[in-house]
């Protein structure tokens, strides 16, 4: 299964790599990150997403979003989908992307509600096709 990639230019000459997904029905902006060891969903958006979540403190080191601890929290999300393929009761953890989302809307670039980190890409199978800018998930339904 292929999913169109937004290519987003950061200054000077990087991108960052956008699909949209769907949490719980919704439409969501996800940053691709092969960096990122976990997915990741921005808490300051959990509410519009997910009724009521169950969230707990999530006390283990976030790799891939720096050095610093960084305060977060764990929760699962009852429904997850990219293109036909649908999860339910993803774990993530969820952290303030307000400083990046902040930055992204000086430059009118869209909100990220998620990032989907190394958890999800190795079990979608996933690869990136940048020539064609398509996200490929290989897994079998």
């Amino acid at each position: 299964m292929q999913i169109p990639i937004q290519v987003i230019p950061l200054q000077p000459d990087g991108c960052h790599l956008m699909i949209t997904g769907e949490i719980n029905g919704l439409k969501a902006n996800i940053l691709l990150d092969t960096g990122a060891s976990k997915t990741i969903m921005d808490v300051q958006r959990v509410s519009h997403y997910l009724e009521n979540p169950e969230i707990n403190l999530f006390d283990k080191p976030i790799m891939g979003m720096g050095n610093n601890k960084i305060k977060s929290w764990a929760t699962k999300l009852p429904k997850f989908s990219i293109g036909a393929v649908c999860l339910s009761d993803w774990p993530i953890v969820l952290v303030d992307l307000k400083p990046i989302n902040d930055s992204y809307a000086v430059y009118d670039l869209p909100r990220i509600d998620m990032v989907l980190g190394g958890d999800l890409l190795m079990y979608f199978q996933s690869a990136i096709d940048y020539q064609n800018k398509v996200f490929i998930i290989n897994m079998k339904e």
